[in-house]
């Protein structure tokens, strides 16, 4: 049961920000989650080359569509979505990861009634769907491995924005922050040296749907992996900058090793993991060609973006 929801000021409670990169085909299954409630806005954000189909939307009046720039990277159209969110909780989604039937009510229950004045932020369980490709399943063991079963409720220190809630006062006062996007780690560091409260639910759950090609998500992994490699040695001496970008051929098998070790030593991991070993490896790839492209980006100097 979804209860009661406190609707002053703007009226809305809970902003939910769906991120759409390639997978328009799951909107419906989203929608069908989370359907018109009181106290509730639904934001689709995405980039201005990729517009989401009209029929999609069923004209749904708590439904608003945010549009970025082309080519936006999934976490600037959760930063659109903060911005234009009125809630006093954001939940952060992707359109790869539709919510499951009680998400919303569990959703509602914790930013109501459960949250703290500590708390900045809850995260979810990411389950695989059910027979997966290797391709999907290779996706959702590299991002979503430490997410993928969520055994009890706990404090930690960073969690997949990919399921996600968010006071939204604590994430707009990092303001410096917010020009890049919304990168959660940074988020989450500040959060956590601030004393503020992250926390897992085992039954706030998604399913990973995957939609991206092998070669649509090696491209989103160079994206990822360059803005990575910039925001981590951007504003590092420049004799760092250096070290960092003439040691980057050593991230892959570094990179490579620890993921391996992770998936080896959890047995529900392992099933499908020889099928999917080369996507999942080439993913890997991908992200060290962009992070080494990062530091070669930062020894340009640091961006016009924030400053960490």
């Amino acid at each position: 049961m979804i209860g009661q929801v406190d609707t002053s000021g703007t009226g809305i409670a809970l902003s939910i920000v769906v991120a759409v990169q390639g997978a328009q085909d799951n909107l419906p299954a989203i929608l069908s989650a989370l359907p018109a409630t009181p106290g509730v806005e639904v934001l689709i954000c995405h980039a201005d080359d990729e517009p989401v189909a009209a029929h999609l939307l069923d004209s749904r009046p708590d439904l608003r569509v945010v549009p970025g720039r082309a080519g936006a990277l999934i976490p600037e159209m959760w930063r659109d979505g903060f911005v234009a969110a009125q809630g006093a909780w954001v939940a952060t989604l992707t359109a790869h990861c539709p919510p499951s039937p009680g998400w919303l009510s569990r959703a509602l229950d914790l930013t109501t009634t459960e949250a703290t004045q500590d708390h900045a932020a809850f995260g979810g369980a990411i389950v695989a769907e059910k027979h997966p490709d290797r391709v999907s399943r290779a996706i959702h063991l590299l991002r979503y491995a430490d997410a993928d079963r969520v055994h009890a409720r706990r404090r930690v220190s960073d969690l997949s924005a990919d399921n996600a809630l968010y006071r939204r006062s604590e994430v707009m006062k990092c303001a410096d922050l917010l020009p890049d996007g919304f990168w959660e780690p940074g988020y989450h560091a500040r959060f956590v040296a601030a004393g503020l409260t992250l926390e897992v639910i085992p039954d706030l759950i998604v399913t990973h749907c995957n939609r991206y090609t092998a070669a649509e998500f090696r491209t989103q992994r160079r994206r990822h992996g360059r803005v990575f490699g910039r925001h981590r040695s951007e504003y590092r001496p420049k004799l760092a900058r250096w070290a960092m970008f003439l040691l980057s051929p050593a991230a892959f098998p570094v990179f490579a090793f620890k993921q391996t070790r992770k998936v080896l030593s959890r047995p529900p991991l392992r099933v499908g993991f020889l099928a999917s070993a080369l996507p999942f490896y080439g993913f890997i790839a991908s992200w060290c060609l962009g992070e080494a492209r990062g530091y070669a980006d930062a020894l340009r100097g640091p961006s016009s973006g924030s400053k960490r």
